[in-house]
């Protein structure tokens, strides 16, 4: 069952008394999405903003979700050029694919540590930019996600390992590739974090490729795997460039294209 609150659109489940953001009635400038919504005496706990609830909404500056969402879904706040601010409350666990992509305006976003799923390209495009960042011996610092099992296209990588290639390098073609923001890793990987993927800090040297119009994905031939990263440290380092170097210990040569 639909109903229109407050000029949105919710669906109703009458059997289980929650609710599921659909869409506004007009384009809004800002939202609050509450925890819980009335409809003929009852209540509904709002657990969802559905699929393309607030797409192409070009109006929208600010959105406050209310502490009973768990799921952002399919292309939620897709090109939402205006959004500047949205808060993201514990709650949620799931933010689907596209769900901020192309949020132009979008310059910083707290992702709660409860987030278990981010889909592909959740976040592309956003406003948030961060500036390279370097050790202290010159090594890029970079992120990159990996399967579960630490492999990346078949290529077993270890923490606290380093590795080489040899010869030419060139991005999305040859050689060790990661991202500077940690967010952009999610255009390459999604999945159940620490299930389906693992997210590491890297320092990348030796020959560098950083031509890409797209996103901060860069190209190194050499690559030191730092310690594995949680979202409370991804969280730290895109809102308050909180940076944790590691230690390294072993060095291996290959020979063969890796990513």
């Amino acid at each position: 069952m639909k109903v229109i609150v407050e000029k949105i659109k919710y669906e109703l489940d009458t059997d289980n008394k929650t609710a599921v953001v659909k869409n506004p009635i007009d384009i809004p400038v800002k939202v609050i999405i509450p925890e819980y919504v009335e409809y003929e005496n009852e209540k509904y706990k709002v657990t969802s903003i559905g699929d393309f609830a607030f797409g192409e909404c070009d109006s929208l500056t600010s959105v406050i979700i209310g502490n009973s969402v768990t799921s952002i879904g399919y292309m939620a706040f897709w090109s939402c050029y205006s959004l500047t601010s949205i808060t993201i409350p514990d709650s949620v666990t799931f933010i689907d694919n596209e769900a901020f992509s192309y949020c132009h305006n979008l310059t910083s976003i707290n992702i709660p540590d409860n987030v278990s799923f981010i889909g592909n390209v959740a976040f592309l495009n956003i406003g948030l930019t961060l500036p390279k960042r370097y050790t202290e011996d010159g090594k890029l610092i970079a992120y990159k996600a990996f399967n579960d099992d630490m492999t990346c296209r078949t290529f077993q990588y270890e923490e606290g390992k380093s590795y080489e290639i040899e010869g030419k390098i060139k991005l999305c073609n040859r050689g060790f590739h990661a991202c500077t923001n940690p967010l952009d890793i999610f255009n390459y990987y999604n999945g159940q974090i620490g299930e389906d993927i693992v997210i590491h800090e890297v320092y990348l040297s030796g020959e560098i490729d950083e031509d890409n119009k797209y996103d901060s994905k860069v190209c190194a031939s050499k690559i030191e795997i730092g310690k594995r990263l949680s979202l409370k440290d991804i969280n730290n380092i895109i809102n308050n460039m909180n940076i944790y170097l590691g230690m390294f210990v072993i060095n291996n040569t290959i020979d063969d294209s890796v990513s």
